[in-house]
């Protein structure tokens, strides 16, 4: 029996969590630290990319009574071995679209570059039909995308802007914040995640010794 046929045998509700992020930054370690277990999905220590496609496991949720907790784990984005922006915008789409909570993990602090490389929330309207529509000026993806986690890992500055400290959700809201006087392409990807993701967290946190996945 596939994966589908299992996941059809289940009775209870299911609480679904996906994790998309680059290539070698963790991903499957955190899937197995949600799992509250030292393993689970694949770890790996090399530059090679070790998940390939969505890996899914099944577990009994921790905390809520009668309810599995399924938990996706996807093939990394950006791996320079494959090089396919259609490949890694297909895996964003679907992990999106088949959970209740994504979770986006990456490295270090949430600067220009790390919003540029979530320009898969700009194409991934590009591939969802909703209503008739297929675009990113698509308004009513928000009622059927998931609530949004930016997950900072090794994340080691202080989170004080103007002297004042700032909750790790200010700090979310304020780096997808306009910048008046920028041209489009700057704000676009501010602009989609605000516009999809409504609902929308974050949180960072050190760690050592972590495999890569």
């Amino acid at each position: 029996m596939g994966t589908i046929g299992q996941i059809e045998k289940i009775d209870w509700p299911l609480v679904i969590v996906s994790v998309v992020g680059l290539y070698r930054t963790g991903k499957s370690y955190l899937m197995n630290r949600l799992a509250e277990s030292t393993k689970g999905f694949a770890l790996g220590d090399t530059i090679e990319s070790t998940t390939k496609g969505i890996w899914v496991w099944c577990k009994i949720h921790p905390e809520m009574p009668n309810t599995v907790l399924l938990l996706l784990d996807t093939e990394g984005l950006g791996d320079v071995d494959k090089g396919d922006p259609s490949h890694d915008n297909k895996i964003f789409t679907l992990a999106t679209l088949l959970c209740n909570c994504l979770v986006y993990n990456m490295k270090g602090a949430f600067d220009q570059d790390a919003v540029n490389k979530l320009t898969f929330v700009t194409e991934m309207a590009k591939n969802i039909r909703y209503r008739g529509e297929s675009s990113e000026d698509n308004k009513t993806l928000n009622l059927i995308l998931p609530d949004f986690v930016l997950c900072l890992r090794d994340f080691s500055l202080k989170l004080s802007k103007g002297g004042k400290k700032i909750t790790e959700d200010e700090y979310l809201e304020q780096s997808l914040a306009e910048k008046k006087g920028k041209e489009e392409k700057f704000n676009k990807p501010r602009e989609c995640i605000r516009k999809y993701f409504p609902q929308r967290n974050a949180l960072h946190f050190q760690c050592r010794g972590w495999g890569r996945a």
